[in-house]
Order: C-alpha cells, then structure tokens, then sequence
C-alpha cells in the first residue's frame, strides 16, 4: 500500500512502535504470512514476514480471493490451510488479534500449501513458515536438510505436492459420492460397502491416489460450512484408512465449503444434494499407458 493511502493513526503508529522497538505489523491494516494452524472456532493463527505470531478471525463477511494467470474469484475459507502464504487486510482489535476483511492467495501457494500440510506437524509449520515465499524445489531442500524427524515426512511431503499440482496427468478409474444429513458429518452406514469396493478396486492399481472433497449446501454461513465440509471430507478419509489405504496414497482431504453446488438449493431435496462427499479414484496416466 501506498504511503500516501496510509490512515493517518496507521502512520503515528507505524512511528511509534519504531520507537519502541516493536513490530510494526501489529499496527498495520494488512500483512503477509503463512498459515501455520487453523481453529476450531473459524479463527487461524499465521506467522508474519517479521516472524510475528497473529491470531486472524475469520468472519461470515471476510472475502476470501483466490487468484490465477491474473484474474481472481471468490472462494471458502476452507482453502485457508495450513503452510498456506497470504495477504490479509483488515484491522487489529488488539496486539495480536486481527480481524480479517479480505485474505488473498496464489492458486499454486495452495497446491505447496497442501503438500506440507499432507506432510508436516503444526510445530514444523511454524518454522516453514519462518520461510517465506518458498518454490516447492527450495521447501524440499530445506527440509532435506532439518533435523531427522522433518526429513523423515520429506518423501511424504514431496509425494502429496506431485499428486495435488499434476492431477491432469492422472486417469479418473472409479468415484463415490456419499451423501450426509443436515448438519451431520458422519458417514451413513449405507455408504460404506461402495466405499470398501472403491478400496478394493484401488488395491489392484499401481501409482493411485484417492481424493476426497467435501461440501456443505449454501444454507448458513460460510464459517459453519466450511467446518462441515472439512469435517465431511475428514470422516471419509479416516474410514479409507481404517479400511486399508495407506496415507500416501490419500491426497489430503480438502473442505470445499459451500462452494461447487450441483443444486439450486431451493428445496430440501437440493440442499440435500449439495451436502456431499466426492471420493475420487486417480492413477497415474505414465502408468496406465492412457
């Protein structure tokens, strides 16, 4: 932002904690930084170029924008994820709680972002998150070269980037749709012999990956959608992993919020239609030969 665009107690702010020797992020209108973990209560905690530790609510009215190739659309706050690199504009209600009215982010920072979290813990997050603006290439070496343990989820971590930014190089074998109850994430029983065939099926492939999306119907607010669809996406996983599937060959599951409808929404039957889950069969195309 422009200096001259700056509020004028933004500057004396921006002033005084030079003063003091403070942050001057904790007085800026906006920030970039890494997500690092997110709440239960809609809220994230992100680390900040500077290296400060922001507490971000996220709101029904914050606009969540997602750009690529230039142009930028709307989209949940379920892709707010951890290892994921932002913009945030908005206000501080106090030191380290900023409440968010646009959080902006690159298409490909997603795809990163997705990988690390497939592959590390919270508290390695926070120090990838002490490295900003990373290419997947650097992340790797850098994990490389941590201690045992981060090195470990490397192999894992590189797997999952491979899986998430390459989906076109993979052929759809076979999908399962479950359905959930209104405001219900766990998975109904009647779901769970098509689930355990797609798992059968899946053992019998070579390079496969099973993706699973999850989605609310656009009744409520985005906050309580978002969780429902994350939520969604999460049983679903953890019964594929119950049922036999290794977690490297389980793309991470990712909450869609409100977003993609296949219904209007206008009836129940509708709404019923957009509360679902979308496990997707891949195998590599280099495999298959197709």
């Amino acid at each position: 932002m422009e200096l001259s665009r700056r509020r004028p107690h933004v500057i004396l702010a921006a002033v005084v904690a030079a003063g003091l020797g403070l942050s001057s992020t904790a007085f800026a209108d906006h920030f970039h930084g890494v997500i690092y973990q997110r709440g239960t209560d809609g809220t994230i905690l992100a680390q900040t170029d500077d290296g400060a530790n922001v507490l971000v609510v996220i709101s029904d009215r914050t606009k969540v924008k997602q750009s690529d190739s230039g142009r930028s659309q709307r989209v949940s706050t379920a892709l707010l994820i951890p290892g994921l690199l932002i913009e945030v504009q908005g206000a501080y209600s106090d030191t380290n709680r900023f409440v968010a009215e646009r959080v902006s982010f690159r298409k490909s920072d997603q795809r990163i972002a997705r990988a690390i979290q497939g592959g590390l813990s919270a508290t390695e997050l926070r120090s990838a998150a002490s490295q900003q603006r990373i290419t997947i290439q650097q992340h790797q070496q850098r994990i490389a070269a941590a201690d045992e343990k981060i090195a470990a989820t490397a192999g894992v971590a590189e797997a999952s980037a491979e899986r998430i930014s390459n989906l076109d190089y993979y052929n759809v074998i076979g999908s399962v749709t479950v359905y959930f109850d209104n405001g219900q994430s766990t998975v109904p029983a009647k779901y769970r012999d098509q689930l355990l065939d797609l798992v059968a099926q899946a053992k019998t492939l070579n390079a496969y990956v099973i993706q699973v999306q999850g989605y609310a119907s656009a009744v409520g607010g985005d906050a309580l959608n978002d969780r429902l669809s994350s939520a969604r996406a999460d049983a679903v996983a953890r019964l594929l992993e119950q049922s036999g599937v290794p977690p490297t060959n389980l793309a991470p599951p990712a909450g869609m919020g409100a977003s993609q409808q296949v219904a209007p929404n206008k009836t129940e039957k509708e709404q019923a239609e957009n509360r679902r889950a979308v496990v997707t069969l891949l195998q590599n195309k280099g495999v298959s030969g197709k």
